[in-house]
């Protein structure tokens, strides 16, 4: 949380030990799936405690398992979006975030919450090879994915372009109403599809969250006042976008 404003906005930090006590507690207990394979997660809590945490959007986590998962992503995205998307620990990072996220089946937020994917697309706005149908090297062979009401066994190959389509395609869903969305707040979902570009549907789908009622959520939501600044810098983000923008007929129409 500490150095992601500067990650964020400069692509760097200060001080680089600070990545490698970030990249320390990967694989150690109290990382996600650390029980049953997963060997690039990151432990951002101790095994022995019920985790919890609150985003600076002002939402705060639901369960233990959601903020291990969600602690995980966002030391991923600080990694990825200070350039250590060379490093194989922190690619692997990545490609289990993906795998327990994205590639997963049977429900419309892919077991899980928006919360979890909305911090998810980060790791896809700094994914280097986003565009790319180049195949991801998933091992499969951890515990974790045994599941058979979460993943199918018989279709696990998946790209960077895949995940990207998952991830737009799920966007395009929740932006229709708060109700597709609940537990996260629009500007958690807005931040990242602001970095993504090449795609009509970021537009419209930046359009329509732009038209959602957010003040009177963050005004029943009783957010604390940080949570409430970190929107409004994020409001003001997309209103540029929005002025910025083509005529929406121009953004949607077919290329040929």
């Amino acid at each position: 949380m500490r150095l992601w404003p500067e990650v964020r906005d400069a692509g760097r930090v200060d001080d680089p030990s600070d990545l490698d006590t970030l990249l320390a507690t990967q694989g150690q207990p109290g990382a996600m799936g650390h029980d049953c394979g997963l060997q690039y997660t990151f432990a951002c809590f101790p095994p022995d405690i019920e985790a919890r945490l609150r985003l600076p959007t002002g939402e705060l986590t639901t369960s233990d398992a959601e903020a291990r998962f969600i602690g995980h992503l966002l030391v991923t995205r600080v990694l990825l979006g200070a350039g250590l998307a060379v490093d194989a620990r922190v690619i692997g990072a990545m490609h289990e975030a993906y795998a327990w996220s994205w590639t997963t089946v049977g429900e419309q937020h892919r077991h899980q919450t928006p919360l979890v994917l909305a911090v998810s697309l980060w790791l896809i706005a700094f994914d280097p090879q986003a565009d790319s149908d180049r195949p991801l090297p998933i091992d499969w062979s951890a515990r974790c994915f045994e599941e058979r009401d979460w993943w199918d066994p018989d279709y696990r190959l998946f790209s960077h372009y895949d995940i990207r389509e998952q991830a737009l395609d799920w966007s395009t869903y929740v932006a229709h109403g708060p109700d597709r969305h609940p537990g996260c707040s629009a500007w958690a979902i807005v931040e990242p599809l602001l970095r993504m570009q090449g795609d009509s549907r970021i537009s419209i789908v930046l359009s329509q969250l732009a038209g959602a009622d957010s003040s009177s959520a963050s005004q029943a939501e009783q957010i604390p006042a940080a949570a409430a600044i970190e929107r409004g810098r994020i409001a003001a983000l997309l209103h540029a976008f929005i002025v910025s923008a083509p005529p929406e007929g121009d953004a949607i129409r077919p290329s040929g």
